[in-house]
């Protein structure tokens, strides 16, 4: 990751200090379940989804969430690991994302 890539810091500040519950794919839309350190959990749900990669995520503490440059209409974002010693990673190119408060990730996130 070039730091000339970095675009800056995207979502809920929740995210710093967060875990990942759980990553779930369904056609070209990805729902990351977030469990912050304080507060309600809360979803990312990533549309237009072109590409993931991921190694073991759930369980991941978080630092943050950071859009990459990638060409538009697209954009890359990159959760990053506050553990640099941990192999676990998700980055996805998608089109958008949106946040969800709560447990009803699925009917908001357009999966119903």
């Amino acid at each position: 990751m070039a730091v000339s890539d970095f675009i800056g810091y995207v979502g809920p500040a929740d995210i710093h200090d967060g875990t990942i519950e759980a990553v779930e794919v369904r056609d070209d839309l990805m729902i990351v379940r977030i469990r912050p350190l304080e507060g309600e959990r809360f979803s990312l749900c990533f549309s237009g989804v072109e590409n993931i990669r991921s190694q073991q995520p759930e369980g991941m503490l978080l630092y943050a969430l950071a859009e990459m440059m990638f060409e538009p209409p697209l954009r890359r974002f990159v959760f990053a690991n506050w553990d640099a010693a941990d192999q676990a990673s998700l980055e996805v190119v998608a089109r958008d994302f949106t946040v969800v408060l709560g447990r009803d990730h699925l009917e908001y996130c357009g999966t119903k």
